[in-house]
């Protein structure tokens, strides 16, 4: 059976300080638009503070949309999430953007503008606070910030690379920006989306140790979507799994193969 080789889940420190779950999910249900049928429905689970936990399931389970559906950026049709001890169903305006700052969001498109400096793009996870041109060009950011932004891309071991255009970069790059930018933003929680997608074998597993490394330094909590089974198997220490609309899988990854994970799907 496979084994963690570096296991992300954090001990000691100042966890006994955090909320009793980092996320809560109960009876979640979504529809699009003109469709009777759900994508998924009735969907429960509970991320505890540190975990690393991973969403499996076939193309078109709805994987993504329940990843979204977790931050409300895809609003759910039924179903309550509470983040972090606070309530987000019913959340609006500032209470909300507040709410999900504590969460930062690492998508498979890497989402970069193109056009920018490396540097400034890190500075765009600032925006989560604060908006303004001082977030928005390295150049006119205030040096504290600046800083702030260098540190994040040295955790990332892009330090070198600060002002380089964004469109210069490789695959591999672009999503360590896109995960600099995101810890800018200070979360408590990451959320990838397929974040090794879009990647080279070799630089997904690179990826991959990168979300462990900062989740063990800064004590995240890390959710996230894969269509790799062996990275649910080394990465995380649950594996919850979409199947025919339902949750049909919520497992700590020690009690799963590579075999069982295999046979979700058939």
């Amino acid at each position: 059976m496979t084994t963690l080789a570096h296991p992300i889940h954090p001990t000691g420190g100042t966890l006994a300080q955090a909320p009793l779950s980092s996320l809560q999910v109960n009876g979640l249900t979504k529809r699009f638009s003109g469709s009777t049928t759900p994508v998924f429905r009735d969907v429960g689970f509970e991320v505890l503070p540190g975990q690393s936990v991973a969403l499996i399931g076939a193309n078109g389970a709805g994987k993504s949309t329940l990843l979204r559906c977790c931050v409300r950026l895809i609003e759910p049709d039924e179903g309550e999430i509470v983040l972090a001890g606070e309530r987000l169903s019913g959340m609006r305006g500032r209470a909300l953007r507040r709410s999900r700052q504590r969460v930062g969001f690492v998508f498979q498109k890497h989402c970069l503008v193109p056009r920018l400096s490396v540097l400034s793009n890190v500075m765009h996870g600032n925006l989560a606070h604060a908006c303004g041109p001082r977030n928005w060009l390295q150049g006119l950011s205030r040096n504290g910030d600046r800083q702030r932004a260098m540190d994040c891309l040295e955790q990332v071991g892009l330090a070198d690379l600060a002002d380089k255009r964004c469109d210069q970069l490789s695959g591999g790059q672009s999503q360590r920006v896109a995960i600099a930018r995101a810890l800018m933003q200070n979360p408590t929680m990451l959320f990838a989306d397929e974040p090794t997608a879009s990647l080279d074998p070799q630089s997904g597993e690179a990826v991959m140790e990168l979300f462990g490394r900062l989740c063990r330094n800064h004590r995240l909590t890390l959710f996230f979507v894969s269509h790799q089974i062996e990275h649910a198997l080394h990465y995380a220490d649950r594996v919850l799994g979409l199947r025919d609309r339902t949750l049909a899988l919520d497992s700590t990854s020690g009690d799963q193969t590579l075999a069982t994970l295999r046979d979700f799907y058939v």
